[in-house]
C-alpha cells in the first residue's frame, strides 16, 4: 500500500515541478510577487521588455517590475527547491525494495542509516551497530523508511548560515527586523531588539499566516462559485441554443413535407389540365387539317385544269368547280382557326406567380423583396481558420440607395462578440473579420434592420494545424480506446478495444454514459443523422446498431467475404451527403457500404487497397481511406470512383507509417493518425502536405499506437491515445 501511494505522490509532484513555459522541470525557479513560479533562463529572460525594468506574468498578467539586477534579481523559490528535495525522497521510497546495500554492494537492503543516509543488508546492520563508531547511528527498517520517506531524508536538512558572519546558522528570529540572524548578530546589530529562538516563535508565526489565509480562502470560494455560475450560465445558453436549433430542424422538416404535399397536388393538377387542353387541340387541329385538304385538293385540281386541259375541257367542269368552291366558302368560318382553349392555356402560363405566392404561403418566406433578392457568399461560409482574416461578400440583385448594411459576428460558445468591418465600394459590401477562437461563431447580417436571407449563418473556426501546441484536456484510464465520433449535440462518443463498453463524454468531457456493445473489441464508431450509434467489432466481426440512448437495435455480420459479411471490420463511417454507412474490413481489403438499416447496398473495392482501418468524409461526401499497409490515403467519390491518392512510406515530412484513422475539418484539412508513427500528419484534401506534430512517448502531447480521431463540436481535435489508455484533446 505505502509503495502504491508514493507512486502517486511522484506523480503529482512531477506535475508541480514542470515549468508551465517550458513544460520541463524547473531550473533556477524564481518566485513573482503575484506567487507564480518560472524557469530564470530562458521562460523569464524572453519576457523582460526591451528597457529591462520589468515583466509581465504569462499566468496572470500582473507587471512584475525589475531592479538592476533583472531576473536574477528576484526572488528564488525555496518552496520548489524543497518539493525537489521531497521527489527524490519518494523516489527512493519507491525504489527501495529492489535497492542493494550501500556497503557491501553484495545484499539486498533490508534497512536505511539514517545518519549515514544509505541503505544496509541485515549482515551490515549487525556490523553496524557492532562498532563503536557508528553503534549510535538511527537505523530504520525499509518497509518504516518507504512510509516515512520524506521525514527521514528532510530531517537532515540544515539551517542556511548568516551573510555576515557564514559559519554561524540562522536560529534566531528578530522580531523587531522581521529576519532571521545568528547569535553573533545579537551582540551589536540587534542589541536591544525583541528576537527569540526560530523553533520557539515559528508556531506563532505560523498560526498568524494560517489565520491570514481565512479571509483569502473565502474569497477563493466565491470566486469559484462565481465561475460555476458562468459555467452553468454558458452552459444553459449552448442547451437552449441546440434545443432551439432542433426546433428549427423540425420546423423546417415540417415545412418541406408541408411543401412536398403541396408539389404533389399542383403537379398533378397540372398534368390534368394538361392533358384536357391536349386533347381538345388535336381534336380543332383534326378539323382545321380536314379544311386544309379540301382548299388544297380544289386549288390543285382548277389551276391543273387551266394548265393542261383544253377549252372544251375546261367549260365542261366549270359549272361543279363553281359549285365545290362555294359550298367550301359556305362552311369556311375564319373564327374555327382560332383555339378554343386559347384561355385555359394561358391560365397556366399566367399561373407562375400563383404558384410562387403558393409556395411562399406554405413556406413563409418574408416577402421582402430587397433582404430576400440578397446574398452572403464566400468559400468561408463552410468553415474557417483562427487568426486568420475572412472576407465574404454581400451580394445585390439590383442596386437600391438609402440602405444600411448591419453586421455582427458572435462566438456561439462563450457568446464573445468578433470584431468585424462592413467595407463598401460603390453598391458592392464585403464582411471581414478574424476569429480568435476556436469553434461555432453566428455571423448575423441585416439590411435596414431586416435579416438577410438565411442569416445568422453558422461558421466553425478551426485552429490552424501547426498552431495545435500542447494538448487543452486529457481523459484517462480508458481501457484501449480506438473509435471516436462526436453526436449531433457535441457528445463525445469513444468505444474500447479492451472492454468492448461505448463510453459518452458531454461536450465539456464529463462522463454521462457507459454501454455494453454486445461484443468483443469494438474498434469502430459512427453517428446517423438521427444520432443513432453503430459500432464494428473487430473480433466478432459483426456491426451493430443502438439508439442514442444506448438501446439495442440490430446488428449483421458473419466472418467470410461474401455481402454482409466482414473480416476484422475496424473503422465506420456515416456519409451524410448519401446517408450511408461505410465499414472498413481489415483483412477482406474492401470497404462495405450499408443502408442505415444494415441492408447492403455496395462495395468500394480497388487493387491498392491493403488492410484500410478507417473511412472519413469530406463536406461534399468524398471518402478518405487510411490504407494502413501501403502507408497511403486512397480518396473515392461516394459512389466508389478512385479520385487521387497521396503520401508514401516513411517518417518524413508528407509521408505516413501506417495511417489508422483520419478526420477532414470543414476548412478541407485532412488530420491523418499514423498508429506505429505515434504522430497525427496534417494535410490539405488535395494532398499537400501540412505539418505533424506528436513523438512516441506517456508525457502530454505524446503518443502511444493512436488509433482514432474526430474534431468536436468546439473545432478542438480529439486523438484516441490508445496505448496511453487515454483521449487527447487539443
Amino acid at each position: 500500500m505505502a509503495e502504491r501511494v508514493t507512486k502517486e505522490a511522484i506523480k503529482k509532484l512531477d506535475a508541480k515541478l514542470e515549468c508551465s513555459i517550458c513544460l520541463d522541470p524547473f531550473k533556477q525557479p524564481k518566485l513573482l510577487p503575484c506567487y507564480h513560479v518560472f524557469c530564470k533562463s530562458p521562460c523569464l529572460e524572453k519576457l523582460v521588455t526591451k528597457d529591462g525594468r520589468s515583466l509581465t506574468c504569462p499566468t496572470c498578467r500582473h507587471i512584475v517590475p525589475l531592479s538592476e539586477r533583472g531576473v536574477a534579481g528576484l526572488q528564488s523559490d525555496f518552496h520548489i527547491d524543497h518539493l525537489f528535495e521531497i521527489r527524490d525522497a519518494f523516489n527512493k521510497a519507491a525504489e527501495s525494495s529492489e535497492t542493494q546495500c550501500g556497503n557491501c554492494e553484495a545484499g539486498k537492503a533490508t534497512g536505511y542509516c539514517k545518519d549515514c543516509e544509505d541503505f544496509l543488508c541485515d549482515n551490515c546492520q549487525a556490523a553496524h551497530q557492532a562498532l563503536k563508531l557508528t553503534r549510535s547511528h538511527q537505523i530504520v527498517s525499509r518497509q518504516e523508511f518507504q512510509e516515512q520517506a520524506t521525514k527521514i531524508i528532510t530531517a537532515k536538512k540544515t539551517n542556511p548560515t548568516c551573510g555576515k558572519h557564514r559559519k554561524n546558522e540562522l536560529k534566531i528570529y528578530c522580531d523587531t527586523c522581521k529576519e532571521l540572524i545568528c547569535t553573533d548578530c545579537t551582540i551589536r546589530l540587534h542589541k536591544d531588539h525583541n528576537y527569540d529562538l526560530v523553533d520557539d516563535v515559528f508556531p506563532k508565526h505560523k498560526k498568524e499566516l494560517v489565520s491570514s489565509l481565512k479571509p483569502v480562502k473565502e474569497k477563493l470560494d466565491k470566486v469559484q462559485q462565481a465561475l460555476k455560475v458562468f459555467d452553468t450560465l454558458a452552459k444553459d445558453i449552448h442547451d437552449r441554443r441546440a434545443t432551439l436549433e432542433a426546433d428549427i430542424h423540425k420546423e423546417i422538416d415540417e415545412q418541406h413535407l408541408l411543401l412536398d404535399q403541396r408539389r404533389t397536388e399542383l403537379v398533378g393538377e397540372l398534368k390534368m389540365l394538361t392533358q384536357q387542353n391536349l386533347i381538345g387541340l388535336a381534336a380543332q387541329r383534326d378539323q382545321v387539317e380536314i379544311t386544309q385538304v379540301k382548299l388544297a385538293s380544289c386549288l390543285e385540281y382548277v389551276e391543273g385544269a387551266l394548265e393542261t386541259g383544253t377549252v372544251c375541257e375546261v367549260l365542261e367542269t366549270k359549272a361543279p368547280v363553281l359549285k365545290r368552291i362555294e359550298q367550301i366558302s359556305t362552311k369556311f368560318n375564319q373564327d374555327k382557326l382560332q383555339p378554343e382553349i386559347e384561355n385555359k392555356i394561358k391560365l397556366i402560363t399566367d399561373g407562375k406567380e400563383k404558384l410562387k405566392k403558393s409556395c411562399i404561403s406554405y413556406l413563409r418566406i418574408h416577402d421582402d423583396e430587397m433582404t430576400d433578392s440578397c446574398s452572403l457568399e464566400g468559400e468561408n461560409l463552410t468553415g474557417v481558420e483562427v487568426n486568420k482574416a475572412v472576407k465574404l461578400k454581400l451580394r445585390l440583385k439590383r442596386q437600391y440607395r438609402n440602405i444600411e448594411v448591419v453586421a455582427a459576428v458572435t462566438h456561439s460558445h462563450t457568446q464573445t462578440p468578433v470584431k468585424c468591418e462592413i467595407i463598401r465600394r460603390d453598391n458592392k459590401y464585403e464582411i471581414a473579420y478574424t476569429p480568435t477562437n476556436r469553434g461555432e461563431h453566428e455571423i448575423n447580417l441585416a439590411i435596414n434592420g431586416t435579416h438577410v436571407r438565411g442569416s445568422p449563418f453558422t461558421v466553425v473556426a478551426m485552429p490552424q494545424p501547426h498552431t495545435l501546441g500542447a494538448p487543452s484536456r486529457v481523459i484517462s484510464n480508458l481501457e484501449k480506446p480506438w473509435g471516436v465520433v462526436v453526436n449531433s449535440k457535441g457528445r463525445v462518443i469513444v468505444v474500447e478495444f479492451g472492454s468492448g463498453r461505448i463510453v459518452i463524454y458531454d461536450e465539456n468531457y464529463e462522463r454521462i454514459q457507459v454501454i455494453d456493445s454486445r461484443g468483443k473489441a469494438a474498434a469502430g464508431v459512427a453517428v446517423d443523422r438521427d444520432d443513432n450509434i453503430y459500432v464494428s467489432d473487430y473480433k466478432d466481426h459483426k456491426v451493430r446498431k443502438f439508439t442514442a440512448n444506448g438501446d439495442f437495435l440490430k446488428e449483421v455480420g458473419t466472418k467470410g467475404d461474401q455481402r454482409l459479411q466482414f473480416s476484422s471490420p475496424t473503422g465506420i463511417g456515416y456519409n451524410k451527403t448519401n446517408d450511408k454507412i461505410y465499414v472498413s474490413e481489415e483483412n477482406n481489403n474492401r470497404v462495405q457500404v450499408l443502408n442505415p438499416d444494415l441492408t447492403f447496398h455496395s462495395i468500394i473495392s480497388e487493387n491498392e487497397i491493403n488492410s484500410p482501418l478507417n473511412v472519413s468524409f469530406d463536406r461534399i461526401g468524398n471518402a478518405y481511406v487510411a490504407n494502413f499497409d501501403k502507408h497511403n490515403v486512397k480518396v473515392f467519390q461516394s459512389n466508389g470512383t478512385l479520385l487521387r491518392t497521396f503520401a508514401a512510406h516513411g517518417s518524413g515530412p508528407g509521408q505516413l507509417t501506417n495511417p489508422c484513422a483520419i478526420a477532414v475539418s470543414n476548412t478541407d484539412t485532412v488530420y491523418v493518425v499514423e498508429m506505429w508513427g505515434h504522430r497525427i500528419s496534417v494535410f490539405k484534401t488535395n494532398g499537400e502536405f501540412i505539418c505533424n506534430f506528436g513523438t512516441q512517448g506517456k508525457k502530454e502531447g505524446k503518443f502511444d499506437g493512436p488509433a482514432g480521431i474526430v474534431i468536436d463540436s468546439h473545432g478542438n481535435i480529439v486523438v484516441a491515445d490508445r496505448g496511453n489508455r487515454r483521449l487527447q484533446v487539443f
